[in-house]
């Protein structure tokens, strides 16, 4: 079964070693900013990754998004901006949840908020449901 991954659950799936249930999956050309900016935070921010482990961890989100299929979703701001406004979410989350449902397959979040949001809408998992 194939799923559509958002950036929280890519970089969960990364830190938990659990790459192969990301092979296939969906996600977003947004998400390669969206984890790349995770990455900015934790150098930058917290300072908890040095500048090695920060450019081999840049190295793996690339090729870890190259095992999956990254979509553009071009010319479907509308319907992303009516979920956005029906869910009460930001056009970011949105668009994970337009890709999902436009793809019929579950949502893979670690944001609870959208995972209470859009429950009923459509399937929502997290990771430790993959692995579990």
């Amino acid at each position: 079964m194939k799923f559509t991954f958002d950036s929280s659950s890519i970089f969960d799936a990364i830190v938990r070693g659990r790459i192969r249930i990301l092979a296939g999956g969906y996600t977003l050309d947004l998400a390669r900013y969206e984890l790349g900016n995770i990455l900015w935070k934790r150098r930058m921010l917290t300072r908890d990754l040095g500048d090695d482990e920060y450019k081999r961890l840049v190295g793996i989100v690339k090729r870890i998004l190259g095992l999956m299929e990254i979509v553009s979703l071009d010319c479907c701001e509308d319907s992303i901006a009516e979920l956005a406004r029906d869910f009460d979410l930001t056009f970011y989350d949105a668009s994970y949840v337009f890709l999902a449902k436009s793809r019929g397959v579950p949502l893979v979040t670690e944001d609870s908020i959208v995972r209470s949001r859009v429950g009923g809408y459509l399937e929502v998992l997290r990771v430790e449901d993959l692995i579990s």
